[in-house]
């Protein structure tokens, strides 16, 4: 049998390589592809520092103070960072701020902590050589802030409250239901493992109106939140005030992520990337499918959640296998294979239990799919699944 290909990417931080997706020539395969935008270069970038959304100029803000922190994200997010660092460090230094006064401190909320390895791939050798970089522990060095209206208990990273300037350095991205960027760095990325938890558990209407609540407790200053199109480059940059500029973002996000989505499809494929760099963060392939299109699906619909997951399981303290909030795997809605080569069927179980079908080869996925739906079917992939909108 004669057979077509889709090249979705793969393997954020590790790979350039794309991955081929395989299907008989007889089934009608669709890419969902994001609207996109142009890579706003340099000027674009300058442009965004020089005309902040609802706040001074960050040089301004900086005048006067003798210190400043800037929180990252970690490998399981695609944040630019050690392309917009410079920027920062180019505004601080115009408000008398030495980068020698500066620290970059990587909010990785329960995730695992980065090594050296994983700043290089995140910052470049050459900020990682002669910065400050530090990564938050959610278990120690921490400042209680006292309690937010919700009665969430604050514990929040004493290094970053330590610097008279506060920064986060982040990413627009669809969640679902919400957005990623803006505050989220602060609560869950450099809080406590007890105010993680809390939110978690407790906050669920109003969950973005809470976090720009937490954002002007903790004194947070300034915000750089880019957006990013397919291949990654910045096609629309946020920065200011951390509540007026996040959901400015927001408005951009829903635009140059929005990606169509298929109606009565016989099978679809979310790919993790580009977070697919650990097996705990696939989940959010499926992030196209939580923006209320779940009735467009059919009852036999098979659904294939891709994730190339170098580090295979990864970790997470509250929501990993295992941990206080995970739960127990439950059924699916629909049939459901999880196809990744980095895993094998003792992480699937954890994660999902028996409600899915593992794979750990692409030859597998096709048997399977083949099993359920013959010679013709109707195949939607999402090669972007974890930053793709569909409204």
């Amino acid at each position: 049998m004669n057979m077509q290909c889709v090249k979705v990417p793969w393997a954020m931080y590790y790979s350039k390589e794309k991955f081929e997706m395989t299907f008989p020539d007889t089934w009608k395969i669709e890419v969902s592809e994001m609207a996109g935008g142009p890579d706003i270069g340099d000027t674009g970038i300058r442009e965004s520092f020089a005309n902040p959304i609802g706040s001074q100029k960050l040089s301004d803000i900086a005048r006067g103070k003798t210190s400043a922190a800037i929180l990252i994200d970690d490998l399981t997010r695609p944040t630019p960072a050690g392309k917009l660092i410079p920027y920062i460090l180019e505004e601080l230094e115009a408000g008398g701020i030495h980068e020698d006064q500066v620290r970059i401190i990587a909010a990785v909320a329960a995730h695992r902590a980065m090594i050296r390895g994983d700043f290089i791939k995140k910052l470049g050798q050459d900020i990682v050589d002669r910065m400050q970089v530090i990564c938050h522990n959610a278990d120690d060095n921490l400042d209680f802030l006292g309690h937010t209206s919700r009665g969430i208990p604050l514990w929040v990273n004493r290094d970053f409250m330590s610097c008279q300037v506060r920064i986060a350095l982040g990413m627009i991205t669809p969640r679902g239901g919400f957005f990623g960027g803006g505050a989220k760095l602060v609560l869950p990325g450099a809080s406590g493992r007890v105010s993680i938890a809390a939110n978690h558990r407790y906050i669920h209407e109003g969950f973005r109106e809470h976090l720009d609540e937490v954002a002007r407790i903790v004194g947070l200053n300034f915000l750089v939140n880019p957006c990013l199109n397919p291949d990654l480059e910045i096609d629309a940059l946020v920065t200011g005030d951390p509540v007026d500029a996040y959901w400015k973002g927001v408005e951009i996000g829903k635009k140059v992520y929005a990606s169509p989505f298929p109606d009565q499809p016989d099978i679809v494929v979310f790919n993790a990337w580009p977070k697919d760099s650990e097996f705990t963060q696939a989940g959010m392939a499926m992030v196209p499918l939580r923006g209320g299109n779940a009735d467009k699906l059919k009852d036999d619909t098979t659904v294939v959640l891709a994730t190339a997951s170098p580090e295979g399981m990864g970790f997470h303290s509250v929501f990993g296998a295992g941990a206080e909030l995970r739960g127990k795997p439950s059924p699916q809605r629909w049939r459901t294979i999880v196809f990744s080569p980095n895993l094998n069927k003792w992480d699937v179980l954890l994660m999902y239990g028996e409600h899915v079908t593992f794979c750990k080869t692409w030859e597998e996925v096709l048997t399977e799919l083949k099993k359920n739906h013959g010679d013709t079917a109707k195949v939607t992939v999402f090669p972007y699944g974890s930053i793709q909108y569909c409204d």
